[in-house]
């Protein structure tokens, strides 16, 4: 399965990314970068990071420096002023591409045949929707996008109803949600069912391979940077890992048929015209199975 991935790493971005880079049933073509949890240069020099711990020969493609018409929100408060929760990279292999990510984008599709590359979308979706704007005939041969983001019944991260994703950029979702295009989303109702606990990090740590390793380094920065908020809460969320979870195991998220759109103010999804594919339930001891599997590779 030929994937591109759209993302803005991000604790949680880093954990989905080794998953993908290391599953030999992803072919990652290249890792396009956006500013969202951090700044565009730190998540294009993570993303770089990340894939050389994985030992991958990924393109990495920087995008967007901010959303469509606002000043950026980084989240340095989740993920630190690395974007990684302090957890140790090893520097990037090389340098990041001089191809812009929309023009990757643009390029990686019209080079494949139509309806072959999945975009796996970790972040705000302003890359998505400069796409659309500027390569509509490229996107046309999009297979499919998944997408972590947004809340449909859940309470937000941003506001009562908001999540970070989307409200991050409401135009950009607004506009790739209203383009008719193949969409699966996963919102919080669905990403904070699939919880890591103490338990788990050990069972990552036993697994002994870097990515693993990593993994677990990773979800324990997350529960220290985010202990102020979690109230003894003894697990944490995994957004991300959502996408090329689904991506490979849809079989093991309830999917179901909304029509919603975004709500430009406050990012949040409410009732619309857009009927898109929303997952709202997940197989959530599976889903650990598969993701500790596929990092012990």
């Amino acid at each position: 399965m030929q994937v591109i991935i759209d993302t803005d790493p991000g604790i949680d971005d880093a954990i989905a990314i080794l998953y993908a880079l290391r599953h030999p049933d992803l072919d990652v073509l290249a890792l396009t970068t956006v500013a969202g949890n951090i700044g565009l240069n730190v998540t294009t020099g993570n993303a770089g990071r990340i894939a050389a711990l994985a030992k991958a020969d990924v393109p990495v493609h920087p995008g967007a420096a901010a959303p469509l018409g606002r000043d950026p929100r980084p989240e340095t408060g989740i993920h630190g002023q690395d974007g990684l929760g302090g957890v140790e990279f090893p520097e990037p292999d090389g340098p990041a591409s001089k191809i812009h990510a929309v023009e990757a984008l643009a390029g990686y599709l019209m080079a494949a045949a139509p309806h072959t590359i999945d975009l796996l979308c970790l972040a705000p979706l302003t890359n998505i929707a400069l796409l659309l704007d500027q390569h509509p005939t490229a996107a046309a041969r999009i297979r499919r996008v998944i997408a972590m983001g947004g809340a449909v019944h859940e309470p937000g991260n941003m506001g009562p109803k908001a999540e970070f994703n989307i409200a991050h950029d409401p135009e950009a979702a607004a506009r790739v949600l209203s383009a008719g295009l193949n969409f699966t989303l996963i919102p919080l109702d669905a990403t904070r069912q699939l919880r890591a606990d103490a338990a788990y990090l050990q069972t990552l740590r036993a697994l002994g391979t870097a990515p693993a390793l990593a993994t677990a380094d990773l979800i324990d920065a997350y529960f220290t940077q985010t202990a102020h908020q979690a109230k003894g809460a003894e697990s944490r969320p995994l957004h991300d890992p959502c996408v090329p979870l689904l991506a490979l195991h849809e079989d093991l998220f309830r999917v179901e048929d909304h029509a919603l759109q975004v709500e430009l103010e406050t990012g949040a999804l409410v009732p619309g015209p857009h009927r898109i594919r929303v997952a709202m339930g997940v197989d959530a001891d599976a889903l650990r199975a598969q993701l500790a599997e596929g990092l012990a590779a």
